[in-house]
């Protein structure tokens, strides 16, 4: 049977490659499996995507767009042809540019299984040629994604495989093995090599039961602890200085900024002990290279 190679369309950074086996009698798929040459998944596919074929070829699933026929919140809706339902929607739009200006029209959509290039490529440039109004995407997670921004810097970290070389490990705010299951492996290569794995998590979820250490945090305090565990480093004199000079600016105003921010100001606040926290911060400064994994948990 035929192999065709592709890559899952789902909303997630894993991005995994797959082979989809098809029936050459009928045209269907019948097997789906994670590219086995892949460099991180490593053949290796999540809960979700492995029953992905249930769900293509579900007798629930819809298969052709239907047309509202009633008034809104009725629930009248009538199967129409893929033709009709594209020149009934370019008409539409024309009539509302035409009438009102084109921006009258605002799409509204999320990501769902249509990847980056459909998701944030394919419809942008559409909608930008027409003029229409646009959304600082998405509504549900762009306040995050500027918070994020703000207080890192910016959204890139590490690559997978660098994990593997890391003497600790510290996973904050997210939960690998849910919902980020890919990049396990190259800590648990860390692992083998003697890098402790410290989860910094509310919950004690599954990944912070796997980890060698978990360490409760009160929820929205993270930047507390944060800022704590910089006051020891810097007040200790554990900072790289050489990477500071090279790469970073305004050291000299955070070194003013966190002089107040003390393990026991940051245990009021977060629950962590102040002990834990000095222990926590030597730990970091001392493991040379150390690895931290953050998401929008933090």
């Amino acid at each position: 049977m035929p192999v065709i190679t592709g890559v899952c369309p789902h909303d997630c950074p894993d991005t995994c490659a797959w082979q989809v086996t098809i029936d050459p009698a009928t045209g269907r798929a019948v097997r789906i499996q994670g590219h086995p040459h892949h460099p991180v998944t490593r053949g290796r596919l999540c809960g979700k995507v492995d029953r992905y074929l249930e769900r293509t070829y579900h007798p629930d699933r819809l298969t052709t767009p239907l047309k509202r026929v009633g008034p809104k919140g009725a629930g009248r809706f009538q199967p129409i042809g893929w033709e009709q339902a594209v020149r009934e929607i370019a008409d539409r739009l024309g009539e509302i540019v035409a009438r009102h200006g084109p921006e009258a029209i605002m799409p509204f959509s999320y990501a769902g299984t249509m990847g980056l290039l459909q998701g944030e490529g394919m419809a942008s440039r559409f909608f930008n040629r027409l003029g229409a109004t646009r959304l600082a995407r998405t509504i549900c997670s762009e306040a995050g994604f500027e918070g994020f921004q703000y207080v890192t810097g910016r959204v890139m970290g590490p690559a997978p495989e660098d994990f593997a070389h890391a003497q600790l490990i510290l996973i904050w705010g997210n939960n690998t093995l849910t919902s980020n299951m890919h990049l396990w492996p190259f800590v648990q290569q860390a692992r083998k090599r003697g890098a402790p794995v410290i989860v910094i998590d509310p919950a004690r979820t599954r990944t912070a039961r796997a980890a060698d250490e978990w360490i409760p945090i009160r929820p929205g305090t993270d930047g507390a602890l944060a800022l704590a565990m910089m006051h020891v480093i810097i007040a200790e004199d554990r900072v790289d200085h050489d990477f500071v000079a090279q790469h970073t600016t305004g050291f000299d105003a955070l070194k003013a900024r966190v002089r107040d921010f003390t393990p026991a100001w940051a245990e009021k606040i977060t629950g962590v002990p102040a002990a834990r926290i000095v222990r926590l911060a030597r730990e970091y400064a001392a493991a040379r290279p150390a690895a931290v994994r953050i998401n929008y948990g933090l």
